[in-house]
């Protein structure tokens, strides 16, 4: 069973998407923020991180740039939801940083399973 590592500061949110998750066969830890994503990734092999871009703490972005150097095989969705102009140069930042996929909320459940599926399809075997 994959694992993903879901950030998201949206208690709602972050709830519906590891229930969506969980119910596609996904093994889902989720967190409101990137705070603990080294301590999470030295404790348990993750295939896959979803992040919010926008979240306080510790955003999606420098979650993602330090992701870039210490994991450049961990794929990554990332996800954002803030005002479109600013959601779309989040998402486009994103892109260039790495992503595997880049999501503007709201978006439907079934794409972001497809996508955590391709993301970890084209990946090499899992972080650990």
């Amino acid at each position: 069973m994959p694992t993903v590592l879901l950030l998201e500061d949206n208690e709602a949110y972050r709830e519906l998407i590891t229930e969506v998750l969980t119910l596609a066969g996904f093994e889902v830890c989720a967190v409101p923020d990137g705070r603990r994503v080294v301590e999470i990734l030295g404790q348990r092999r993750i295939d896959l991180v979803i992040t919010d871009l926008v979240m306080p703490g510790r955003d999606g972005i420098e979650t993602l740039t330090d992701l870039h150097y210490s994991h450049p095989r961990l794929p990554v969705i990332a996800i954002s939801g803030d005002v479109p102009l600013n959601r779309d140069l989040y998402l486009t930042i994103a892109e260039k940083l790495g992503a595997a996929r880049v999501l503007a909320k709201p978006f439907k459940m079934d794409v972001l399973v497809a996508a955590a599926r391709e993301a970890i399809a084209s990946s090499s075997p899992a972080v650990a």
